[in-house]
């Protein structure tokens, strides 16, 4: 699959750039992406509100809406606006989004879309989709619209199993850009991983300790110790009983063998144990979960070892991230596979000393 566009770091958020060249004048590129007219045929419906604007998405039944504002002009060459998204009952964080113009050659032009601040996790869902957009701009680039067109964009993706494509590779090179490390110690394997966090230390803390957030993040609680309510906070000493259907048995009993508020989690996870740390880090957190070195494991049908131990923390903290970000978790069976791919073919273990 041939991507058009990349994700970078920014601190825990992400950018994402696509770019796509285009046979046409810069009058004629700059028409399709500030006129709303033109809008309609390829990304949605626009209008104007008091000091910004309203897109709505999806056709006629509307299925996500963007707000936001003008934030630079400069005609032919650039716009610069804020992004404001909504859809399925969520709103996203707001983010930034820029589109360039540079002459590319004789008749064409090379337009560029920067994605600033995106939320995490999300991001291989951004550069996935401008690809798609972009696809659908290409066709609606110096032809008369349809007659399904002219109703305005109705949605959906302008090539499905490319999309899908474009999807899996965006999640891997995200996935690529957070994996952590595995370390072997003889026939045992260990994983640590660090993540940045657009959370505060508290926020982080509340998700590790109160049943009602574990459970939406780790695996579901099966049961709270000495509250069959659910209510209160881990404790040291407490059991948690979670499930996983990926385990023998469908349960893991964590005992928390350490804790400090904010600061520390160690539980017991199988015949090991796993910490976690948490460090403020500029209005974010740094997150730090060590899973101290085990041997391979039977789990889901067949013998599980260090590329699956990491890609499994790795979803999780995937999942964690997402809560925290008040979304939903998108495929977590697709982001395990994204993850496993980062650690059994790009990440070579390393080796206790």
């Amino acid at each position: 699959m041939s991507l058009w566009g990349e994700i970078a770091l920014d601190g825990a958020r992400r950018v994402v750039t696509v770019e796509r060249e285009y046979p046409a004048t810069r009058a004629e590129l700059w028409s399709a992406l500030t006129e709303p007219r033109r809008l309609e045929r390829w990304i949605g419906r626009y209008t104007e509100t008091d000091g910004g604007f309203r897109l709505e998405m999806g056709g006629p039944d509307v299925d996500a809406v963007v707000t936001g504002r003008v934030l630079a002009c400069e005609p032919q060459r650039r716009i610069l606006i804020s992004w404001l998204f909504s859809g399925a009952g969520e709103t996203e964080a707001e983010t930034e989004l820029e589109a360039t113009l540079a002459d590319a050659g004789e008749g064409h032009v090379l337009l560029t879309l920067t994605h600033r601040r995106v939320q995490a996790v999300t991001a291989s869902v951004y550069g996935a989709g401008w690809q798609d957009v972009l696809t659908h701009l290409a066709r609606a680039l110096g032809a008369e619209p349809s007659p399904e067109e002219t109703d305005g964009y109705a949605g959906g993706a302008a090539d499905p199993a490319a999309f899908d494509a474009a999807l899996g590779e965006y999640r891997s090179r995200e996935a690529v850009l957070v994996a952590g490390s595995m370390q072997r110690e003889g026939e045992r394997s260990g994983v640590r991983i660090q993540r940045l966090l657009d959370a505060r230390p508290g926020e982080v803390w509340d998700a590790l300790t109160l049943p009602d957030r574990v459970g939406r993040w780790l695996w579901p609680v099966v049961e709270w110790p000495d509250d069959p309510v659910r209510e209160r906070r881990v404790r040291l000493g407490d059991v948690m009983r979670l499930g996983d259907a990926n385990i023998e048995g469908g349960v893991h009993d964590l005992k928390v063998l350490a804790l400090e508020p904010e600061r520390h989690l160690r539980f017991s996870w199988g015949d090991a144990a796993v910490s976690i740390r948490l460090d403020d880090d500029e209005g974010g957190t740094l997150l730090t979960l060590v899973q101290d070195p085990i041997e391979s494991v039977f789990g889901a049908g067949r013998l599980r070892s260090a590329p699956d131990f990491a890609a499994g923390w790795h979803t999780l903290l995937d999942q964690l991230t997402l809560l925290l970000s008040g979304l939903t978790v998108p495929e977590p069976d697709r982001l395990w596979e994204a993850a496993y791919l980062a650690y059994s073919e790009g990440l070579p273990p390393t080796h206790a000393d």
